[in-house]
């Protein structure tokens, strides 16, 4: 059987109020052109179909229309929410769904509460087992108390909860059978970043997710979603991150995007190949934080930004009134200008590791990028306020 992995569509997501719709549906034409030449059999899709859990009409119209087509071509899929999306949507939108061929989980149930779907060939010769862990809060896994008064010890109660799960939902896997776990969640060491400039996620930084080897071992194949950046994450059994359709933020500059072809028969270990997707519009810089481009430099840089989308820095000596308008002169595609302050104001960059959320406010109020000055006890006061109660809204959410 073949398969065709995708996931972290966030359809609705703009740059900077920019619509991106167009990319959203070109990108999503793609993904049909891949999965109708490769005849795949299912596609498997890890969630964060949408970029809020309360997605515009103009979103779902996307989505769905994609699926009517996927339809057209005579192929199942199995959906999984992620934490953009909203589980009991999902879960409502699922029998409506299930006419279509298109398996749609929003909560993680048990292998015998819809847990596990059963897909077959197009030849009806062999199956799958798909077991699905859609996202699961932290709220779902730890309880509430120990969220607010045992911080440190929470991360370590998430991912033995999510092991268990994932264990529980690879019991229902079948030797006779392709094997495939799909689930939307954090592993441990997973790159971010820049093509060439990775920084991997840990959960000592204390982020909710599980070690690379909680992945169950008999899966012969596991569906990932939830990092932008392609990669796998596990050579044995293979564990996938097809990454993002679209560079969504500045910080997914210079990365490929693409979706993942897998070819699997039950009891051998499976192929993977990545497929390119090339329809979205690249994000990139014309300066840095550190040095600016002048304002006669800005023609220079039309010929080699193309149509990306631009995050400018500007290096003037003092506020230029219409600095945004001046510099779309130059560059119309720059959805976020920037002044670069003199570099007298300039100090050496502090050492950031280790530091609370109140420790970074207080540089970057200190910096040349902030009011470069010391926050006032008040200001100060605010933020821990702010803080306290957006900490509350999470766990309360």
């Amino acid at each position: 059987m073949r398969f065709l992995h995708t996931g972290d569509w966030h359809i609705g997501r703009a740059v900077r109020g920019r619509s991106r719709e167009g990319e959203h549906h070109a990108a999503l034409q793609q993904v049909l052109t891949h999965a109708r030449e490769q005849a795949v059999d299912c596609l498997l899709l890890a969630g964060d179909v949408f970029d809020t859990a309360a997605p515009s009409p103009d979103s779902e119209r996307l989505a769905f229309d994609f699926f009517t087509e996927l339809y057209g071509l005579g192929i199942p899929a199995v959906v999984i929410a992620g934490n953009h999306d909203h589980p009991r949507r999902f879960d409502a939108l699922a029998p409506m769904l299930r006419p279509l061929r298109l398996h749609v989980r929003g909560h993680a149930a048990p292998s015998d509460a819809g847990g596990v779907v059963e897909v077959q060939s197009r030849d009806g010769k062999e199956r799958a087992i798909v077991a699905t862990l859609p996202w699961v809060q932290e709220r779902e896994a730890v309880p509430y108390v120990q969220l607010r008064e045992e911080v440190g010890a929470t991360y370590t109660q998430y991912a033995e909860q999510v092991r268990l799960a994932m264990g529980s939902l690879a019991r229902a896997f079948d030797p006779e059978a392709i094997n495939i776990l799909m689930a939307h969640l954090l592993v441990d060491g997973a790159a971010v970043g820049p093509g060439g400039g990775e920084r991997e996620l840990h959960m000592a930084m204390g982020i909710y997710g599980v070690q690379p080897q909680m992945l169950p071992p008999d899966a012969q194949y596991i569906a990932l979603g939830h990092v932008h950046k392609a990669q796998a994450v596990r050579p044995s059994p293979p564990a996938w991150y097809p990454g993002s359709l679209l560079q969504l933020d500045f910080g997914e500059q210079r990365q490929d995007k693409g979706v993942n072809l897998i070819e699997a028969h039950a009891g051998l270990p499976v192929e993977v190949v990545q497929l390119p997707i090339t329809a979205g519009r690249p994000l990139l810089d014309v300066g840095s934080p550190l040095y600016g481009v002048s304002l006669d430099d800005l023609p220079h840089h039309t010929a080699r930004v193309g149509e990306a989308w631009l995050r400018v820095y500007v290096d003037v000596d003092g506020p230029v009134a219409s600095l945004t308008d001046i510099v779309r002169e130059a560059l119309p595609n720059a959805v976020h200008v920037e002044r670069i302050r003199p570099k007298a104001e300039d100090r050496p960059a502090p050492a950031l590791s280790g530091l609370g959320p109140s420790e970074l406010f207080a540089e970057f109020y200190r910096s040349p990028r902030g009011r470069g000055r010391e926050p006032s006890d008040d200001t100060m006061a605010l933020f821990r306020s702010l803080l306290e109660e957006d900490s509350r809204a999470t766990t309360e959410a």
